[in-house]
């Protein structure tokens, strides 16, 4: 349960709810030092509404690059910081990450779409630095798909699962897909918004529904 999970975890989800709430993808990031405390958070700002300006509202908010922004660089060694998302970083974030020094990434979920963590290698200087990457999270991986499927289907009335992208996530996690359906029929996170729920609150729910 909530408890259970580490403090960054705690942080990325408590930020993908805030995400999910101001109708934004779902996805939390946090930076931390190697002892755990967190330097440096984001979350998922590409339909921003309340706070326009920079690359707020545009595909470039994304959770990993703002909370890789908000690192003070000066303070740290960025050698020894590690990189939590709740998702599988898309090519953009994966570069971003890649570039900024760290050499440590942590993900709860696969992003079987846009998922990029296989960059790594890929080129010579894609294997120049010695990077260590965790992920999958099989605690968190339905809970965070299942987020992300509910919020579509709310959204679009199930019909987004004709789509490439979902149809990958179907084969990929149906687990997590079926359960944001499930949780879209009956109107149950909607529920927890309407009345401000926080985040623990919510994901205690997430997980005891995970069969």
């Amino acid at each position: 349960m909530w408890s259970d999970l580490p403090s960054p975890w705690q942080a990325c989800l408590e930020l993908a709810w805030q995400a999910y709430c101001d109708d934004c993808i779902p996805i939390g990031a946090v930076v931390t030092d190697s002892g755990g405390r967190i330097l440096a958070s984001g979350r998922n700002r590409i339909f921003e509404k309340t706070k326009p300006g920079g690359v707020n509202g545009t595909a470039l908010a994304h959770a990993e690059v703002e909370a890789l922004r908000g690192l003070d660089l000066d303070a740290v060694d960025p050698h020894t910081c590690l990189l939590y998302t709740t998702t599988e970083p898309c090519p953009m974030c994966m570069g971003a990450f890649y570039m900024s020094g760290l050499r440590t990434l942590h993900y709860a979920a696969r992003d079987p779409y846009a998922g990029s963590t296989n960059m790594l290698g890929t080129t010579w200087y894609l294997r120049r630095k010695p990077i260590m990457v965790f992920g999958p999270d099989p605690r968190l991986e339905t809970i965070v798909v299942a987020l992300f499927a509910e919020q579509d289907a709310h959204f679009h009335n199930e019909k987004f699962l004709v789509e490439p992208f979902w149809k990958m996530y179907r084969e990929a996690i149906p687990g997590g897909v079926e359960l944001g359906l499930d949780l879209a029929r009956r109107g149950a996170l909607q529920v927890f918004r309407n009345r401000g729920a926080v985040a623990q609150e919510v994901m205690e729910f997430l997980l005891s529904q995970v069969k």
